[in-house]
């Protein structure tokens, strides 16, 4: 895994925290 995607995989997850 790229750190590329690491990042937007995390990213991801706080817009999915953010909105529950």
């Amino acid at each position: 895994m790229t750190l590329k995607e690491l990042n937007e995989e995390s990213y991801e997850v706080k817009i999915s925290c953010t909105v529950l």
